[in-house]
């Protein structure tokens, strides 16, 4: 059976004051292409203050038409655009990121279903899996820690490798230790996956794809239909996933959190 690899920054934001052509040209620049025939994926987390996704499919947002087309439209939830100048693909796929009561992060992969924040992690988990989509626990600084800590590694144990993954994200530093729910995923087979997390403020657009993962699934069917055969994949478990790009040192992270903790303040 025949292959294709996958280049995915699985956790990547598009704010509405992103400048979008120079942000999906971050990511193309930061994903390989090894090979003509890999792929580069972004999966979005978007807020419950955003809509990218939906703007793009609606017509209500235009890529400037003279560098940027789409190239191809999935009806589960994902769209190709090229970037015309170099003949260079990206895909984006549908994707959600609510906020537990407990105040952790979940992602709803491949799903742009709105879900409520606020919601007890176990009640959103199952609200994403009844609506299609593939559940996802993202990394955040001292999110997976004391109380937290121990309701994620419940989470873990309470839902199988199909249906939750986990995210390592661009916001854990250089030397600081990887989570020992990675090593247990991998025995589990759940997959880990990689994301940039780009923060929202202005000059967050050059982080996308920066940390992003890379494995091989079987080649879809139909070239223009990426998200089942990708959801199937992750679900599986069955992929070997090596990270990519890099995750910033303490000091530029300890910036980048503290400049995003100041936009927050801003009235």
């Amino acid at each position: 059976m025949k292959s294709i690899r996958i280049h995915l920054d699985a956790h990547a934001h598009i704010y509405p004051f992103h400048d979008v052509p120079r942000l999906l040209l971050a990511a193309l620049d930061h994903m390989p292409r090894v090979a003509p025939t890999d792929l580069r994926v972004l999966c979005l987390a978007e807020r419950s203050d955003c809509s990218f996704f939906q703007s793009l499919a609606q017509d209500e947002i235009r890529l400037p038409g003279d560098r940027w087309r789409i190239a191809a439209w999935d009806p589960a939830g994902g769209v190709k655009v090229r970037h015309l100048p170099d003949h260079r693909d990206l895909w984006i796929l549908a994707g959600r990121q609510i906020v537990s009561a407990e105040r952790i992060e979940v992602c709803s992969l491949f799903s742009d279903e709105p879900i409520d924040d606020g919601k007890p992690a176990r009640d959103i988990l199952r609200a994403i899996l009844a609506n299609g989509g593939l559940p996802a626990l993202d990394w955040a600084p001292g999110k997976w820690l004391f109380g937290r800590g121990k309701l994620v590694r419940a989470l873990v144990q309470e839902f199988s490798p199909a249906q939750l993954l986990l995210v390592d994200t661009s916001l854990r530093p250089l030397g600081w230790p990887a989570p020992g729910l990675y090593r247990a995923a991998h025995r589990q087979g759940r997959a880990v996956l990689a994301g940039s997390d780009p923060l929202p403020f202005a000059d967050e657009e050059d982080i996308a794809g920066s940390y992003h993962c890379t494995f091989s699934i079987p080649a879809p069917d139909d070239p223009a239909r990426l998200v089942e055969p990708l959801k199937a994949a992750l679900a599986s478990g069955r992929p070997s996933i090596q990270f990519g790009g890099h995750r910033g040192g303490p000091l530029p992270v300890f910036r980048r959190l503290r400049r995003n903790a100041q936009e927050k303040q801003k009235p």
